[in-house]
Order: structure tokens, then sequence, then C-alpha cells
């Protein structure tokens, strides 16, 4: 390959903002589930959860909503793409950030060197987005919400580098168990949500949908009791959860959605979306029974969510805007519709993960778990790769 062929390809990679963070997301997937694998067999000594929670939070998740949000952002507010040298920036704050949080392994304080610099890529994409919010036509409650669950992202962060700095007389565990909470309720379920309930019924052709108007501000609201009693109140956290349940499967099923849809990155949308209220009735229905009989589950409300709704909308909203922005034709074929199919699969793992853990066995099911979890975003990867990174349909 000749150095101008090389320049190409990079040029290309990084000519639209959702690729660079699309790649490093899909690497994080499966570099840090293999070092959770590690670290919970004790073959390597770190903290499991922190290392899990933090790096599915804001390295793996979040650098996957930066590659949305910035494409959909400026569509929802009718502006200009965001300069390739302020996402291209965004991206090294975000590289620094996976490369010291793999780092921290061997070295504990580089854990901050991690914080700070995804600190310091919040504060960064949290302006671009506000410069945008400013210019844009009313109406704009999305992008207000979007900002609103970026600045909860800040908040948990910062509830994460309390909770590592060493003090003998503070509750550490509490500032984890809330910068925990913050990030994936307040954070990673708000801003998908609200980006779902924009862009599915749009994807749907169901046009005829309007989002109620108290949606927002319960669903912030509930998701706050939510983060507030979990770690208070546990004992009526399931009406919480059930209130949310109830909620959102009312709003879903307002939109009429077309299912089942002979379109596979349609029913892969549906799908995600169905698991959003399913999944906080279950886990309503979990912590009933963890609170008032013992019942261990292995956090299953926590992985209903973040497997059956975000990773599923992630995959099928992923291979859609690969698609469409790689210049290719909104089809796909047998192997990404059995993807969709195992993205399921692997949710029905983790469930049974939780069930036999609550009879005291994790092994071997937690290591095909992880396993079934690695397979998943390589196979994606082998799919669509190639058009992400240098535009190829070969």
């Amino acid at each position: 390959m000749t150095n101008n062929q090389k320049k190409n390809k990079l040029a290309y990679f990084l000519s639209q903002s959702h690729q660079p963070f699309f790649l490093l997301g899909i690497v994080s997937a499966v570099v840090f589930m293999i070092l959770f694998l590690l670290s919970y067999r004790g073959i390597i000594h770190t903290n499991p959860t922190l290392l899990h929670s933090y790096s599915m939070i804001f390295i793996v998740f979040t650098n996957f909503f930066y590659g949305f949000t910035l494409t959909t952002f400026t569509r929802f507010s009718s502006q200009k793409p965001v300069e390739q040298k302020r996402y291209i920036t965004l991206f090294v704050l975000n590289s620094i950030a996976f490369v010291s949080m793999i780092a921290q392994v061997w070295i504990e304080y580089l854990f901050f060197a991690t914080t700070i610099a995804m600190a310091i890529s919040f504060a960064y994409l949290i302006r671009i987005f506000y410069e945008i919010y400013q210019k844009a036509a009313e109406p704009k409650n999305d992008q207000y919400m979007i900002i609103f669950a970026f600045g909860m992202g800040t908040l948990s962060n910062i509830l994460f580098i309390l909770s590592q700095i060493p003090c003998t007389k503070c509750k550490a565990d509490i500032f984890l168990q809330y910068g925990v909470q913050t990030g994936i309720y307040l954070y990673m379920l708000l801003l998908a949500t609200v980006i779902a309930f924009r862009m599915v019924p749009f994807f749907s052709r169901v046009m005829s949908y309007q989002k109620s108007s108290y949606l927002h501000l319960a669903l912030v609201l509930l998701l706050t009791l939510h983060v507030i009693i979990s770690q208070l109140f546990v004992s009526w956290l399931w009406l919480v959860d059930l209130a949310l349940a109830l909620m959102l499967t009312y709003e879903i099923m307002k939109m009429d959605l077309p299912f089942p849809n002979p379109d596979p990155l349609l029913w892969g949308l549906h799908i995600a979306l169905y698991w959003l209220g399913f999944g906080f009735l279950i886990s309503s229905a979990v912590e009933f029974f963890s609170a008032h009989y013992g019942y261990y589950s292995l956090y299953m409300p926590i992985h209903l969510l973040m497997l059956g709704f975000l990773t599923s909308i992630l995959i099928a909203f992923g291979t859609r805007v690969t698609l469409g922005h790689g210049g290719a034709l909104l089809q796909v074929g047998k192997a990404t519709k059995a993807l969709f199919v195992f993205v399921q699969i692997v949710v029905a793992v983790r469930i049974i993960l939780s069930i036999t853990a609550s009879e005291g066995k994790i092994f071997p099911l937690f290591d095909i778990a992880v396993t079934a979890w690695i397979v998943l975003f390589l196979w994606w990867s082998y799919l669509y790769g190639r058009i992400l990174v240098i535009g190829s349909r070969r």
C-alpha cells in the first residue's frame, strides 16, 4: 500500500464523526470484557467492579453515544455538521482514556488519568452541543435532554473519582454505588431513550406518533428517584421501576410500530424498544423478590436493560448508520439477521446466568456469557468493519 493510499484511507476514516468513535467502542467492548473476565477469575489483580462498571459506562457505551449524537444532534437542530477538528479532539481524549484505563489495571493511579480525560471530553462535548442548541430553532426539547444526560454522565464521572480518593473517614463505596447508578440510569438509559423515541418512529415511518408532553419530565423524575432510593430505601425500588415500566410501555404502544416487520433493520430496533418496557417490568419483579425474600440475581435488572435495550439498539442502529453513511444500500443479508437474533441469545444467556447465580452457581456460565458478548462484537466487526473504517463494501 502506497503512502497516498494510506493517507486516503485515514482521511476517509476521519471524514465522518461516527466512524472513529464506533471503532473505539468496538475495540473497547472486546478488550475490557476480556480484562473483566481475567479480573473476575483472579488472573489479574484489580477491582473487577470498578473495571467493569467504569469501562462499560465511559469507554464502551460512551464512544458509541458520541458517534450517534455527533451525527444526530446537528440534524435534530438543522445545523451544519460538527467540524472535523472538534470531533477529532474528542476522539483523542477518549483514546487517552481508553489507553490509561487499560494501564490502570497494573498502575492503579492511572485511573485518575482516565477520569480526567473523560471529564475534559464531556465538558468539551457539552460545550459543542450547547453552542448548536443555542442556534437551533424551536422546539428543541430532545436536544436539551441530550445535553442534560451528558451532564449526568459528567456527574457520574465525578462520583467515580471521589470513590477512589483515599479517605479513612469516608464511605467511598457509596460514591461508587451512586456513580454506577447515575451513570446507568440518568446518563445511558436516559440518553438512549430520548434518541430512540425520536429515531425509531421516524425510521419506521410512524409519522402520527407524538410523545406525551410529560414524558421527559416524568422520565427524569422517576430515574432520579430510582438512583436515590437504590441505596436508601431498597425495599421500595420495585415500585419505581414498575412505574417506569408502565409509563414506557404505554408510550411504546402509542407508537403502533409495524411489528413484526420484514425489514431486519426495523425489527431489530423494535425489539430493542420493547426491551425497554419489558426490562423495567422484569427488573421490578426481581427487585421485589430481592428486597422481601433475599433473592440474589447477580445484577439482573441492570443487565436486562444494558443488554436487552441498550446493546440491541446499539447493534441495530449502529448497523443502519454504518450502512447509510458508508454509501451502501440499507439492506442486510442472512448473516446480519442471524446477528440480530444472536443479540437476543446474549441477553438470554445473561438471564440464565442470573438464575443459576441465585443457586450459587456462577461458573462456567459466566465465561459463556462473556464469550457471547465478545463474539457479538467480533461478528459485527467482520460484517461491517471494512465499511466503517475504509468504506469498502466487499
